[in-house]
């Protein structure tokens, strides 16, 4: 796979990517506010199971990965990652009897790490590609955009569907392209948003918009081309010329 990071002449120097990350995590904020506001008194004391979570599972879960996303990067300064967080389900087990207050302070406690994690890290080590091997070349910038803000959206994107209200749906992944696009280019951060569009077309049908965000994607991110190869969102795409044209050349 060609790793060769894309130059986009309109992508912010490594001083506004970190102020454009601070940004992101505003807005990851916002969403999970929005996320929340979903919920009345109810549905906030439900009890989840591992197949069917409750309200407060989602932001036990996001908390999680956001922790994680927060400890690589203070890992900067010894050079070690940490440990990867327990799974999904094993975190569910971890987190099950958490009352709904204790979910949201737990995942505001974790955009806030972020926050002071990224305002002190050196602009370098934010954005430098191949500073240590387990990014697998890779940089920060694009992995605090995943887990810190594009994560969350996958989740409201559910909320609004199992509430079904599929416009409000798509209009919070075209938002999530819109925000990525206007604080760091069209880079390797823009292309994951319009790849996460592409898979929310694929899975729900529309092939011929699913197409054209992942040939965006690919074009801008080739880092996401393996992995679009064995990703089960895209299954549905494969034996479509127009798909498999993708990765001809």
């Amino acid at each position: 796979m060609d790793t060769t990071e894309t130059t986009d002449t309109n992508a912010p120097n490594a001083q506004a990517k970190q102020a454009a990350l601070l940004k992101i995590i505003d807005h990851a904020r916002a969403l999970e506010q929005t996320l929340a506001s979903f919920f009345d008194d109810s549905a906030r004391a439900a009890v989840g199971t591992v197949e069917v979570w409750a309200p407060k599972d989602h932001f036990a879960h996001l908390a999680v990965w956001q922790t994680f996303r927060a400890r690589r990067l203070e890992a900067i300064s010894t050079g070690n990652p940490p440990e990867e967080p327990e799974s999904n389900d094993e975190a569910f087990q971890k987190y099950r009897d958490n009352t709904w207050s204790d979910s949201w302070a737990m995942a505001m406690r974790a955009l806030d790490k972020n926050a002071t994690v990224i305002a002190r890290t050196p602009e370098d080590d934010l954005t430098h590609p191949e500073r240590f091997p387990w990014m697998n070349g890779g940089s920060f910038v694009s992995g605090v955009v995943s887990s810190g803000y594009l994560h969350p959206v996958e989740h409201v994107t559910q909320m609004y569907e199992e509430r079904g209200d599929l416009a409000a749906a798509e209009r919070v992944q075209l938002e999530s392209v819109a925000v990525v696009s206007g604080l760091f280019g069209k880079g390797e951060e823009y292309g994951i948003a319009a790849y996460n569009l592409g898979c929310f077309y694929a899975k729900r049908g529309r092939v011929d918009d699913a197409i054209a965000q992942v040939r965006e994607a690919l074009a801008v991110n080739p880092r996401l081309t393996d992995w679009s190869k064995e990703d089960s969102d895209l299954v549905s795409l494969h034996s479509l010329p127009a798909y498999q044209a993708l990765y001809v050349g």
